[in-house]
């Protein structure tokens, strides 16, 4: 029996495992168990802190108007807590599994685990190239020739690659002090964002609620009437652009096989994310509609261009309406550097996922292979081979067009993936009930479970259903942006049957159900080959 079997074996039940088993061969590739607490819960607070944040924020202002932003972003924000709970609840309980891929594949279906593995990586690996690009996309915020673009994607690229390639503890600190960079900044520019509407800033316009009492919500969204109409649809439009800000944030289970003291540091990274969202996200939005007329023309304009730079961000539209010098360059420096951090994060997720299907026999083998340092180089250089793609940006318009559409396909991949969580969760606390199992036993558990997965399930289910609503409004019908809203549908649904067809899985009965924790304190996670 091997090391990874014999850990398999060990449970809540108290089996006695050696050190030997637990720690395995010293030459045998395995992940390495050096995040720090610090580094898991600076990367859960600002994991995804970026350009969602940074500039997207605008586009929801724009679109719902400030108390219909505000509103949007408090309702998705509660909802991505809800399923951080739940996947904290399993995370915890068995930190040695495979993430929420290994807990659909044994609580749900292994058809299950094999769609959501293979959706995720498509979005994470796609998501890397996008963030590579609109990083070089900052940088035309001081070079302005556009041929340049080319080199700034190859530097950066090779930069994620060897923060990458040299292991988990230096990928750990370097988020760490990247994390610690962007948290500064979004605290910054909330104070100032308050000073500028108590009127403290040079122009002395003091704004307090203003903008709240013009306009709250946008009464002219797609010239729709009556009034109540538009109100309505740009209220819901935001709710896309919020999945989309807090998009990414599932990526915390990635790191699970590679934290240190993993039910301690998960514990409190997924507690971290509530505090991210509230003080971070919703007040930052709360202070933008505070400051900024929805309607205003350099805001409009700004959404309309979508440079990518600091250009369209609401914090340097208010800094240049309240006359403030400088911090427009500090803000495209963060703005860049955010990128770059997300552009790295997501090419470690997609490198992890691979690894995990590998290690579940739904990928080849050889991209469970890890190295002496821990890392799985195969899986490591396909994904790679992937971020390329952010060259077709720099292509003629057709190249171009083709980068965009596959940037624009992973747009529903979060909200189908915590669909996915919580169903699993779902299952997960209905097959412990069966077998006897209390959530007593739970080493982290939240009194909002596990109704909180229904209510995230049907929720998300919902606002998957209108997602291409827009598409459906305009005139002539948008049949590009309809296919790119739903197509990440049929996509999961071919993974789900195909697989399901192929291998004749099963759906797992409660009694059945693996609902046993295989974590062992202290042991890490071998290859299987």
């Amino acid at each position: 029996m091997s090391e990874l079997d014999i850990e398999k074996k060990a449970s809540h039940s108290g089996d006695i495992v050696t050190e030997e088993a637990i720690h395995g061969d010293a030459d045998a590739g395995h992940m390495h168990r050096s995040l720090k607490g610090r580094q898991v819960s600076m990367i859960a607070i600002a994991g995804t802190l970026g350009t969602g944040l940074f500039l997207g924020s605008g586009k929801a202002l724009t679109n719902g108007g400030p108390v219909g932003a505000l509103l949007g972003y408090l309702i998705v924000g509660g909802l991505v807590g809800l399923m951080m709970y739940a996947l904290g609840e399993m995370m915890v309980w068995d930190p040695s599994a495979g993430g929420f891929i290994e807990f659909s594949s044994r609580y749900v279906d292994p058809a299950q685990g094999f769609a959501m593995g293979w959706q995720f990586w498509f979005q994470a690996v796609m998501t890397c190239p996008t963030e590579i690009v609109a990083a070089s996309i900052v940088i035309e915020f001081w070079d302005t020739n556009n041929n340049h673009k080319a080199i700034y994607i190859a530097v950066m690229l090779i930069g994620i690659l060897l923060v990458n390639f040299a292991g988990v503890k230096y990928f750990g600190e370097f988020e760490f002090w990247f994390a610690t960079l962007k948290i500064l900044t979004a605290i910054g520019l909330i104070i100032v964002l308050l000073v500028v509407d108590l009127g403290g800033a040079p122009d002395h316009d003091r704004r307090g609620f203003r903008y709240w009492r013009l306009e709250p919500f946008n009464n002219g969204f797609f010239d729709l009437v009556p009034p109540s109409k538009a109100r309505f649809l740009g209220f819901w439009a935001v709710f896309t652009q919020a999945a989309f800000s807090y998009g990414g944030m599932e990526g915390l289970a990635m790191i699970c096989l590679e934290a240190a003291n993993p039910r301690v540091s998960m514990r409190t990274a997924v507690r971290a994310i509530f505090y991210r969202i509230v003080l971070l996200y919703v007040f930052a939005i709360l202070l933008i509609g505070m400051c900024v007329q929805r309607s205003d023309p350099n805001l409009l304009q700004a959404n309309a261009e979508a440079t990518g730079t600091a250009a369209e961000s609401p914090f340097v539209i208010i800094i240049d309406n309240a006359k403030i010098k400088v911090l427009p360059h500090i803000i495209n420096a963060v703005v860049l550097t955010s990128a770059f951090s997300a552009g790295n994060e997501f090419l470690y997720s997609s490198s992890r996922s691979l690894f995990m299907l590998a290690q579940e026999g739904k990928a080849p083998r050889i991209l469970a292979r890890v190295n002496s340092r821990g890392v799985p180089v195969p899986s490591l250089l396909i994904c790679a081979l992937f971020a390329c793609l952010g060259f077709l940006a720099c292509g003629k318009a057709g190249a171009n067009d083709a980068f965009n559409w596959f940037s624009n396909i992973t747009t529903l991949g979060s909200l189908i993936t915590w669909m996915g969580i919580a169903f699993a969760h779902i299952r997960w606390t209905k097959g412990m009930k069966v077998q006897g199992l209390s959530r007593s036993e739970l080493p982290f558990s939240s009194f909002l479970m596990p109704w909180g997965s229904w209510v995230v399930l049907i929720s998300f289910a919902i606002i998957t259903f209108f997602n291409g609503f827009t598409a459906c409004i305009t005139h002539p019908f948008d049949y590009q942006s309809f296919i790119s809203a739903y197509i990440n549908i049929p996509f999961f649904a071919i993974l789900f049957v195909g697989w399901k067809i192929a291998k004749r899985t099963k759906w797992v009965s409660y009694e059945e159900m693996d609902c046993s924790t295989h974590y062992v304190e202290d042991s890490v996670v071998y290859s299987k080959y």
